[in-house]
């Protein structure tokens, strides 16, 4: 599933804000940071190979580093081992039996912090279904090992970074001087996503007339608030619906309200916000979806 979708499932937002700052359950962050990699696992003399496609493979040994159940086919009386290892079902009709299942590496899925080898479980409400093992799951871990000094969520877990503009925070600690730990997108539930570090929280915050407004980097999982010239936000842009300098942040200078499946209303910038925007023409409004934003246009 991707990050966009999950929001859209859990905040009805389709970010993210990020966050994010972020989503439709196909290509999700918990199975596609692990799909496509390589891992090897060793126990004792024995050492086994686990791959994003999961080929079956042949051996005479058991081993105990995969998390698998077996069985036995009923009708050739051949045994069938369920493997779960790395977040994939294969069905192998060739392996021996196996044992329970080791602690996951970064990328990979997790319940608890026991599940992970870096003892780091990261999860969310935008995981329903668990969470994913990562460097860090909250920012005091970057602190201890001395990494950064915020957590912050990517499409293949969590990590340590710099508290940086658009880096997630859990607390103003995990931000740089200068820059604001606060929700790039005000959703109507605290909480859904993360907070980020930004240059504001609101205009009051930027200097010589200019506007804060959020932004959204919904495939780098990134957003933040930020402060723009007067006239300086493109179609197709978030823009501060609701505040009273929103229509001067666009270039449009038609700051339209998008409806995130009847949850959530966010502002872009568009051509027009009512069809007496349009000469005569009708005004279809701007949406929301994986891709990104898309403002109003005049029709």
């Amino acid at each position: 599933m991707t990050f966009v979708h999950d929001l859209a499932k859990t905040a009805a937002f389709a970010l993210t804000a990020a966050l994010t700052l972020a989503a439709c359950r196909g290509e999700d962050p918990l199975t596609s940071a692990s799909a496509g990699t390589d891992t090897t696992t060793t126990s004792g003399g024995d050492t086994s190979s686990t791959t994003g496609t999961d080929t079956p493979t042949t051996s005479s040994t058991s081993t105990t580093n995969d998390s698998s159940t077996t069985a036995v086919d009923p009708t050739t009386g051949t045994p069938t081992t369920t493997n779960m290892s790395a977040g994939f079902i294969t069905t192998d009709t060739t392996q021996g039996t196996t044992g329970p299942g080791n602690p996951q590496p970064n990328g990979g899925m997790c319940q608890t912090d026991d599940d992970c080898e870096s003892m780091n479980c990261y999860t969310s409400p935008l995981f329903p279904d668990g969470g994913i093992c990562s460097e860090c799951n909250e920012d005091a871990d970057c602190v201890r090992a001395g990494t950064g000094i915020s957590c912050s969520l990517g499409p293949s877990g969590a990590t340590c970074a710099a508290g940086g503009y658009g880096n997630q925070c859990m607390s103003q600690d995990a931000c740089q001087d200068g820059l604001i730990c606060g929700p790039a997108v005000d959703l109507p539930i605290p909480g859904i996503i993360p907070d980020t570090c930004g240059e504001c929280s609101e205009s009051a915050d930027c200097d010589m007339g200019m506007i804060c407004t959020p932004e959204l980097d919904i495939q780098a999982f990134s957003g933040a608030k930020k402060c723009v010239e007067p006239g300086s936000v493109e179609n197709g842009a978030l823009c501060p619906l609701g505040e009273d300098d929103a229509d001067a942040a666009c270039a449009s200078g038609k700051c339209g309200e998008v409806d995130v499946m009847g949850f959530l209303t966010l502002g872009v910038c568009g051509e027009c916000k009512t069809d007496a925007d349009c000469m005569n023409g009708t005004c279809t409004p701007g949406s929301l979806g994986q891709g990104g934003a898309m403002g109003s246009v005049c029709q």
